[in-house]
C-alpha cells in the first residue's frame, strides 16, 4: 500500500518525470579528443564453465520487440496495436528517423496502464506534438543485419527492460542487477551522468518510500567489483565525454571505478574497439554502448546507420580467433516509447518494463526463437554463472539466466552480415537543446 501511493506520488508529478527536467546553465561541452588506439597484446584467457571465453554485452537504444521484430516469423510479434480508446490500429513500416517519444518512468507506466499496454496512444512526442510514431514496426527486408543475426541466431522475443524507465536505471541493472533506487535519467542531457558530473546535476530516486534527488555516482556492489576481486579482465566502450551517449557508460556512476585507475585501465573509447580485436585485444568481459549518432535513439540518427555500425562491431569479432569463444548479447535498454503488446511481469518496484529486443549472436547460441523470461540481469547472472563468481544479488534470480540461450554440441557458422545504403542524414555530435535520453 505504501508503494502504491508512491508510485501514485511519482506519475502524477507528471511532466517533471516524462523528460530529463531542467537545464543547468553549465558551460560549452567540449568532447574529449580521440586519440589513436594503443597498440596492446591479448588478454589471459580466464578459466570458465562453459566454451565461452568471451561475451560481449553490447546495448542500444529505445526499441521494443514490436518496434524492430513484430514481423519476424516465429516470435510472438503483433502487427496490430491497442489505443485507450480500444481501437485496433495497424503498426506501420518504421521510419528510419523520427521525433524522439516519451520514456520516462512516468512515460512507462501510463502506457503498461496495469497490463492493458493501451497508454501509449495518449501521450504527445518530446516536442509535445499529437503522435502515432509509437505503432510502427519494421518490415521484412528493412533491417537486414538485425533479422539476419535474429535467423542465423537467437532472437529472445522474453526480453524485458529490467526497469519501466528510461536509460539510466536499466543500464545500471546491466552491471548490477539494480539500480541504486533511480527511477529515471539525471536532469541533465547525455553528455554528463556521473562522478564526474558537476555540482547539482542530479537524479530521481526511491529512499525509503520517497522520490527525492541524488547526485548519480553510488558505491554499490557491480559485476565488475566481482571481477576485479577474482583478477578477470573487462572493458567498456562508449562514447567520450562531452559526446551524446557518454551518459550510457553506467561505470562512470560507481564511485570505486570513476575515481580510481580502474576508468582509464578499462574505460575505452568505442573508436579503439576494432582496432583492439584485431591485435587479439577482447576481455573476458566487455560491455559495449554507442554514441548518440550510432545507438538506434529516436530523435536524431539513422537506425539504418545504427545498424551498419553494429555490423561492423560484430564483423570484427567473427573475423577474429577469438569468435569460436565468444557470445555476443545484443539488446536495446528501453522501450522508447514504443508499442509493444505483451505486459511485463513484476519484479521489484521498477519494473519490469516492456519487452526489448535480444539477439545472441555466437557459435554457442541455439538457433531459434527462445520464449525464456530474461532482463538484463539475466546477463550478469550468466557473466557469474561462466567467470565462477559469487550471485552479486537476490535480484538475478527472479528470471531466467542468458545461459539458457547456450548448447554446446554444434557450433554454429559464420555469418557476416552487410552494411546497408542509408538515407542521407545530419549527425548530432553534442547536446544543444533538450535532452535526448
Amino acid at each position: 500500500m505504501r508503494f502504491t501511493r508512491v508510485l501514485l506520488f511519482v506519475m502524477l508529478a507528471g511532466l517533471a518525470l516524462i523528460h530529463d527536467d531542467g537545464e543547468p546553465s553549465w558551460g560549452p561541452h567540449v568532447v574529449v579528443p580521440l586519440t589513436p588506439p594503443p597498440d596492446r597484446r591479448p588478454l589471459p584467457v580466464a578459466e570458465t564453465t562453459t566454451p565461452i571465453k568471451h561475451v560481449v554485452y553490447l546495448i542500444k537504444e529505445n526499441r521494443t520487440y514490436d518496434n524492430l521484430y513484430g514481423g519476424f516469423p516465429g516470435g510472438d510479434g503483433a502487427r496490430v496495436g491497442r489505443t485507450a480508446e480500444g481501437k485496433t490500429v495497424t503498426l506501420r513500416r518504421l521510419p528510419d528517423k523520427q521525433t524522439d517519444l516519451q520514456h520516462s518512468y512516468f512515460a512507462a507506466h501510463h502506457d503498461i496502464n496495469g497490463g492493458k499496454m493501451d497508454g501509449f496512444s495518449t501521450l504527445r512526442d518530446k516536442n509535445g506534438n499529437v503522435t502515432d510514431l509509437a505503432f510502427t514496426t519494421a518490415m521484412p527486408g528493412q533491417l537486414p543485419a538485425y533479422w539476419g543475426w535474429a535467423e542465423h541466431y537467437e532472437l529472445g522475443d522474453r526480453m524485458f527492460s529490467s526497469a519501466a524507465s528510461s536509460s539510466m536505471p536499466n543500464h545500471l541493472y546491466a552491471i548490477a542487477s539494480q539500480s541504486a533506487g533511480v527511477i529515471d535519467g539525471p536532469n541533465f542531457r547525455t553528455t554528463r551522468w556521473g562522478c564526474d558530473d558537476p555540482e547539482g546535476i542530479t537524479a530521481p530516486a526511491i529512499r525509503n518510500g520517497r522520490e527525492v534527488r541524488v547526485r548519480p555516482c553510488f558505491n554499490i556492489p557491480t559485476a565488475v567489483s566481482q571481477l576485479e576481486k577474482k583478477h578477470v579482465a573487462w572493458s567498456y566502450y562508449g562514447a567520450r565525454g562531452g559526446e551524446l551517449g557518454y551518459g550510457w557508460i553506467a561505470v562512470d556512476q560507481i564511485k570505486y571505478i570513476r575515481d580510481t585507475d580502474l576508468w582509464n585501465k578499462h574505460v575505452f573509447p568505442v573508436e579503439w574497439f576494432v582496432h583492439d580485436v584485431s591485435q587479439g585485444y577482447l576481455a573476458p568481459v566487455t560491455w559495449i554502448v554507442p554514441p548518440f549518432n550510432l545507438s538506434d535513439h529516436p530523435g536524431g540518427p539513422s537506425l539504418c546507420q545504427g545498424q551498419n555500425w553494429t555490423v561492423d562491431i560484430v564483423n570484427a569479432i567473427m573475423r577474429s580467433p577469438m569468435w569460436r569463444s565468444t557470445a555476443i548479447v545484443m539488446t536495446w535498454d528501453d522501450f522508447g516509447g514504443f508499442y509493444d503488446h505483451v505486459p511485463p511481469p513484476h519484479a521489484d518496484f521498477l519494473g519490469l518494463g516492456p519487452r526489448v529486443p535480444l539477439v545472441v549472436i555466437s557459435p554457442w547460441a541455439r538457433n531459434r526463437v527462445d520464449h525464456h523470461t530474461y532482463d538484463f540481469t539475466s546477463v550478469v547472472r550468466f557473466i557469474d554463472q561462466n567467470f565462477g563468481l559469487p550471485q552479486l544479488n537476490e535480484r538475478q534470480q527472479l528470471f531466467s539466466s542468458m545461459g539458457d540461450a547456450f548448447q554446446f554440441e554444434h557450433p554454429l557458422p559464420r555469418w557476416y552480415a552487410h552494411r546497408s545504403v542509408c538515407p542521407h542524414t545530419s549527425p548530432v555530435h553534442v547536446a544543444e537543446s533538450t535532452d535526448l535520453d
